[in-house]
């Protein structure tokens, strides 16, 4: 096992973060069984108290999961030095496979549930009546399995990762071959190509829902709460976070790291600035849209559009701007790298 402070504090943080959502989460479930309007109003009184303490509690272990994403990474950078033939976080990948893999995919696919329920508690508790409230408790359960399940993924790597030799990006990526990891590895234009394609469809989706939003009332039955929305909308979510990960490793890292038969997207947002911060607009841009969508796909979304929409659509602002200054930034270097 390797210990240094970052690893320390990440460790106190996911226990901390535990403790808080199964405590939370104990409680929600029973409240989410108790809750009934119409019987006792002091037993009520009693229930609402305890929904209030599992929000907060829920509240604060959502944020520090967020906020532990960001230490999760700088953990494993850490970790680097201590491992021999460790030269990016894939050789640190490498020492325990593939938990380490699947703990880092939670990473980037979490904080939007987690998000989504912070959002969600906001918007309701801009209602007195507090619409989202029971949907609000249905979802502590399975967001208390996720959290649990990654924070027993971090413990078993952590604890589980001895300073042994292993390979790295180099022997991975680079090494001619046929299988399924150096074909996706190919230096070509396709996914660059792919992912600039549905980047415009996904902004054109976006800015459609940002200016329906403002003159909603005569069209409303047809989008709030579709499912279909959300079916959709979700899907092309997913192609450009797939698209945009695949073009970083295929060709934009060869390109700006300038070494053409290099392709390591962790070598690639340790060593540029520019693209690390591509990265983070672009993938926060996207979740913002997720969060977004997911929420006027709610069934009591429609009730509650009047005293909401200006709310929502900040989600569609920030999404907006954080993705297109995340392709701006991206596309420069681009031009750059190739000129």
């Amino acid at each position: 096992m390797i210990i240094n402070s970052y690893i320390i504090t990440y460790i106190v943080c996911s226990l901390v973060s535990l403790l808080l959502g199964l405590t939370a989460v104990v409680n929600g479930i029973f409240a989410l069984i108790k809750w009934d309007s119409t019987k006792n109003a002091d037993d009520q009184y009693r229930l609402e108290k305890r929904i209030y303490f599992v929000i907060t509690a829920l509240c604060l272990s959502f944020f520090m999961r967020i906020f532990m994403v960001f230490l999760w990474f700088f953990a494993l950078n850490s970790m680097i030095i201590s491992i021999p033939g460790a030269m990016c976080l894939v050789g640190v990948h490498n020492v325990s496979v593939p938990l380490s893999y699947i703990a880092t995919a939670m990473k980037l696919v979490l904080p939007s549930l987690y998000g989504y329920w912070l959002v969600l508690n906001y918007l309701d508790r801009q209602i007195s009546s507090q619409p989202f409230l029971k949907q609000k408790l249905f979802f502590i359960a399975p967001l208390g399995i996720l959290m649990i399940t990654e924070a027993a993924l971090d413990m078993c790597f952590f604890f589980s990762a001895p300073p042994r030799q292993v390979s790295c990006c180099t022997s991975l990526f680079d090494i001619p071959g046929k299988d399924v990891v150096h074909i996706m590895s190919g230096s070509s234009w396709i996914w660059v190509t792919l992912f600039y394609i549905l980047s415009l469809l996904f902004i054109s989706q976006v800015i459609f829902f940002f200016f329906f939003q403002k003159k909603s009332s005569a069209h409303e039955k047809k989008w709030f709460g579709n499912k279909y929305l959300l079916i959709a909308s979700t899907g092309l979510i997913s192609l450009v976070t797939g698209a945009f990960i695949f073009a970083l490793q295929t060709k934009i890292s060869p390109l700006f790291l300038g070494l053409p038969f290099h392709h390591c997207i962790f070598c690639l947002l340790q060593e540029e600035t520019d693209a690390l911060i591509s990265f983070l607009f672009i993938f926060l841009g996207l979740n913002l849209a997720s969060i977004y969508f997911w929420t006027i796909s709610s069934s009591r979304y429609r009730e509650v559009n009047d005293i909401l929409s200006k709310h929502v659509m900040m989600l569609l602002k920030w999404s907006i701007i954080l993705f297109v200054g995340g392709l701006l930034i991206l596309s420069v270097r681009l031009v750059i790298s190739i000129v």
